[in-house]
C-alpha cells in the first residue's frame, strides 16, 4: 500500500468520524461495510472460465468463451451480485453513498493482488453525460480510484470516451444490451498506445458494456486490456431487479 493510499483512506476514516456511517448492506451503526454482510457474499473461487470469469465446474474455457471469444485477456469479478452486495451497490449507485466505494474497494485489491497481472494503467467505464448529470459521480471510478493508489499506477478515467449516448442498460435484455453499446466507445489513442490497461466496473450482468470498452482500448492501440468487477450477476432476473432499483 502507498502512502497515498493510507492518506486517502484517513479521510474517509475522519468523514465517518464526523458523519457516523451505516453499513451498506444491511444498516448497522457505525461501519460502512460490516463483516457479517462481507461473510454472506458467495464469493467466486478458484474453478471459473480463465477469462470471462463465469462459474466453470472443470475450471475450462467455458462454452460461451470457445465461440465466442472476447477482446480482454481475462476478466474477475469478486462475489456474486445479491444479498447485502446488492444492497450496498443500489445504495451507491442511486442513494448517493459514495463512502460505500471505498470500502468495497478493498476487495478489488484483494482481487487484483491475487491475479499476477501487470498493469500499466486503470481507467473506469464511463457514464454517458446524462446520467453523470444525473448522479453527480461515477460509482465506477469511485472504486477504480482507491485500487489505483494502492498498487501505485496512474488513475486515467477519461481515456475512454462515449462516441455517442446510449440508453441505460437498466432493464434491457442480453441482445439489447449488445446492441445499445456496440461501437458506443472509443479510446484517446495517444494515451493508451501500446499500454496494459485495466477496466474497471461496479457489476457485470451480460459483459456487453466491458467487451465494448475493451474492444474500443484495443483499436486505439491498447496492447491488452484486463477487467475487474466487484460483482457479477448469476440470475436471469438481476436485470428486472436493475431496474426496479433505478426507480426507487
Amino acid at each position: 500500500m502507498t502512502a497515498r493510499f493510507w492518506l486517502y483512506h484517513a479521510f474517509w476514516v475522519g468523514v465517518d468520524w464526523l458523519y457516523p456511517p451505516v453499513c451498506g448492506g444491511c444498516g448497522k451503526s457505525g461501519i460502512r461495510w460490516c463483516q457479517s454482510c462481507q461473510d454472506q457474499v458467495i464469493k467466486f473461487q478458484d474453478k471459473i472460465c480463465p477469462l470471462c470469469g463465469s462459474v466453470e465446474p472443470h475450471g475450462v474455457l467455458c462454452s460461451d468463451c470457445q465461440h465466442n471469444p472476447l477482446p480482454y485477456q481475462a476478466c474477475r469479478s469478486w462475489g456474486q451480485y445479491g444479498g447485502p452486495l446488492r444492497e450496498a451497490l443500489h445504495r451507491l449507485k442511486y442513494r448517493n453513498e459514495i463512502g460505500l466505494a471505498e470500502a468495497l474497494s478493498n476487495h478489488l485489491i484483494e482481487l487484483y493482488s491475487r491475479s499476477g497481472w501487470k498493469i500499466d494503467m486503470i481507467t473506469a467505464v464511463p457514464l454517458g453525460l446524462k446520467r453523470r448529470a444525473q448522479r453527480g459521480y461515477n460509482q465506477s471510478s469511485l472504486l477504480a480510484l482507491p485500487l489505483a493508489l494502492a498498487i501505485n499506477v496512474p488513475f486515467k478515467p477519461k481515456i475512454i470516451d462515449r462516441a455517442r449516448e446510449t440508453a441505460s442498460q437498466v432493464g434491457l435484455s442480453a441482445s439489447m444490451r449488445q446492441d445499445n453499446v456496440r461501437g458506443a466507445f472509443v479510446a484517446r489513442q495517444s494515451l493508451v498506445k501500446v499500454k496494459v490497461i485495466l477496466i474497471i466496473d461496479d457489476i457485470k450482468t451480460t459483459g456487453a458494456t466491458l467487451n465494448s470498452c475493451a474492444q474500443a482500448l484495443l483499436d486505439g492501440g491498447a496492447r491488452q486490456v484486463y477487467c475487474l468487477t466487484l460483482a457479477k450477476s448469476m440470475l436471469k432476473d438481476d436485470i428486472q431487479i436493475e431496474s426496479q432499483a433505478n426507480h426507487l
